[in-house]
């Protein structure tokens, strides 16, 4: 049997306006959601001392805040000024993640020494490569949300074909969430034992667990992982492991590395 780690299957099937709270007991200050706007509807969230980081999953969206739109029809992440409303609205229906990561004490002087613009947006597509020692020569590897944007978070993910891997590690300093696209499927290893994960689902990794991801020959691998931290030392790590490539390498329909 797979071990038990905290772990939902996120409704993409679902066509009616909500959101749903999910895992919210697992990261101190996150509160993850999944957002279904209908085709012709909106919804508006009001500022709730947190930063609202968000991902289309699926479909397209506007984002509508302080005035202005940005639209988008492919993978994005957006983050609005915490402090402003903003609107989710939709023409033809869209599946948005949502992490509401709580805002603290110093938060202004952080965001001024990182000289945050807001709202944060980063095209999927034109995200910035990088390496790291646990990954194979295969994988893509894409930083989403660089740290020193948003206090105390990054974001980023992990593409490749199988047979992959990517060896286990630790890493004590940095709480985590996994979240799969649609196409992933397959095992992360906590502790060295499988679970399964396929696509559309949101995985706690507990805490200064083992854990790593295996992915079959002819199966997809396609996560975003994401941090969240509270002191030097997981910026350290993020620093140290995440080498930016200079190149923007991609994979063909049969997923050969291009």
């Amino acid at each position: 049997m797979s071990k038990e780690v905290p772990r939902v299957v996120v409704d993409v099937k679902n066509k009616m306006t909500r959101s749903l709270a999910m895992l919210t007991d697992c990261i101190p200050g996150a509160t993850p959601y999944h957002h279904t706007i209908a085709a012709g509807e909106k919804i508006t969230l009001k500022p709730a001392g947190c930063y609202r980081i968000f991902v289309l999953i699926a479909g397209e969206v506007t984002f509508a805040t302080y005035g202005e739109k940005y639209a988008y029809a492919e993978r994005v992440a957006f983050v609005p000024d915490p402090k402003k409303d903003v609107t989710l609205e939709s023409g033809k229906g869209a599946q948005v993640l949502e992490i509401c990561w709580a805002e603290q004490q110093g938060d202004d002087a952080l965001l001024a020494e990182y000289k945050t613009v807001f709202p944060y947006r980063q095209v999927y597509s034109s995200s910035k490569q990088y390496r790291d020692r646990n990954k194979s020569d295969k994988t893509i590897s894409r930083v989403m949300i660089e740290q020193r944007n948003i206090p105390r978070f990054c974001m980023g993910s992990v593409e490749t074909y199988g047979y992959d891997t990517v060896k286990s590690h630790d890493h004590p300093m940095l709480d985590q969430f996994f979240f799969s696209f649609p196409e992933n499927d397959m095992d992360v290893l906590i502790d060295f034992e499988p679970v399964p994960m396929p696509g559309n689902m949101l995985m706690y990794i507990p805490l200064g667990a083992m854990h790593g991801v295996e992915v079959q020959e002819g199966k997809r691998l396609h996560y975003m992982w994401i941090d969240f931290y509270q002191g030097e030392e997981g910026l350290k790590r993020l620093d140290t492991s995440h080498i930016a490539t200079g190149v923007m390498a991609d994979f063909d329909e049969q997923g050969n590395r291009i």
